[in-house]
């Protein structure tokens, strides 16, 4: 502890060594609050176009330091309070700096590129030794692919613009810190995942309200070697190694977001929650599309697909037309019979009497004969 009730620097970098604190819930909000950090953004729509698309931007991740982040069962974390100085205890307090702390963010530059619904994105960063920092760097490549292109043309009009991608991304970050009192250097690799399904609906070609679900994860791994001085023995050093693995929030990751495009400008505004809440202001992005799809109504006439079974056409009506023909040529054909036997017996009534007629007439004829 410090004069001012603080965590001195040495108490602070030696959580990093296994043998000396191994005080993993101590540092373990730098990688909570940078696992999240790392692993938004790596979308902007949930609709990846058959053409060609460009983007590019600085993607901006907000987290806010809670009261979640300074202390761990019941100890303070890196980003604590401090002590009383004039109480003395065992208790390593927060690092003085990172307490005065209201978010947590991290920069970066992303571009990416989209053809035939598959999208790649890239991501990177570097910055020169700065004072403490002695090195920054940032390097991740992510992969989406949407499905909407297999469905959106069956459904009815009002659910077309309903699209789902899925979408993974990772993340290697490297960061070197040395306090001033001390030499060498205290190195973090951090390393995430994220794989999740994105849910869009664009109502207008200009807006879009998008929902993921997924799962994340977010290690790091620290290494190095620092000396300080010891105050009170000039003729000793104080050396740390650090060597712990601490890993991040890993598990469920939500988020919900809308997208605009104006022009060539496609800011994202978000809210993600993995453990934490976190905030997308993706203000600062850019995107183009070179060429224009196919629209699902489109897509049903190359197919030759109708949407809705029981809807008529002119094919299905042409045959209720012609039925009325057919019920009226079956009842002439039924009151033929109905005529015939009126004509029919009257036929054979002449041929009748003509037959009865013949034998009258030769009666008179026999007689005579006989008569003779």
């Amino acid at each position: 502890m410090d004069g001012s009730g603080w965590a001195s620097e040495y108490e602070s970098m030696s959580a990093f060594d296994s043998q000396l604190g191994n005080r993993s819930g101590y540092v373990k909000p730098i990688i909570d609050n940078l696992g999240n950090v790392l692993n938004s953004n790596w979308y902007s729509s949930a609709s990846v176009p058959q053409s060609f698309t460009f983007e590019a931007g600085l993607p901006i991740s907000i987290i806010p330091i809670g009261d979640d982040d300074k202390s761990y069962g019941g100890k303070p974390t890196i980003f604590g309070d401090h002590g009383n100085p004039e109480a003395p205890s065992d208790t390593i307090y927060g690092n003085k700096t990172l307490n005065g702390l209201g978010v947590f963010t991290y920069p970066y530059l992303q571009m990416g590129a989209s053809f035939y619904h598959f999208r790649a994105v890239l991501r990177m960063m570097y910055l020169p030794s700065i004072s403490e920092l002695r090195e920054f760097s940032l390097f991740g490549i992510g992969f989406q692919y949407s499905f909407g292109h297999f469905f959106q043309y069956m459904l009815p009009k009002a659910a077309q613009p309903f699209d789902v991608s899925i979408v993974y991304g990772y993340n290697s970050s490297t960061i070197g810190y040395r306090p001033d009192a001390f030499e060498g250097k205290l190195g973090l690799d951090i390393s995430t995942h994220n794989f999740s399904f994105v849910f869009g609906y664009k109502p207008v070609n200009f807006f879009e309200v998008m929902m993921s679900l997924g799962y994340q994860s977010a290690k790091m791994l620290s290494y190095g070697e620092l000396y300080q001085q010891d105050p009170y023995d000039i003729f000793r050093k104080n050396e740390i190694y650090p060597d712990i693995t601490v890993k991040g929030n890993n598990g469920f990751r939500f988020g919900i977001a809308i997208a605009l495009q104006i022009s060539s400008l496609h800011p994202v505004i978000g809210y993600d929650y993995a453990g934490k809440s976190s905030f997308t202001t993706n203000v600062l992005y850019f995107k183009s599309q070179f060429g224009k799809d196919k629209t699902p109504d489109e897509i049903a006439k190359d197919k030759g697909y109708v949407r809705g079974g029981n809807v008529k056409t002119d094919s299905d009506e042409a045959p209720a037309e012609q039925a009325p023909v057919e019920e009226s040529s079956d009842s002439s054909v039924s009151e033929a019979p109905a005529e015939e036997p009126v004509e029919a017996p009257a036929a054979p009534a002449v041929e009748e009497a003509s037959a009865e007629e013949t034998p009258a007439e030769e009666a008179p004829a026999e007689s005579a004969d006989s008569a003779e």
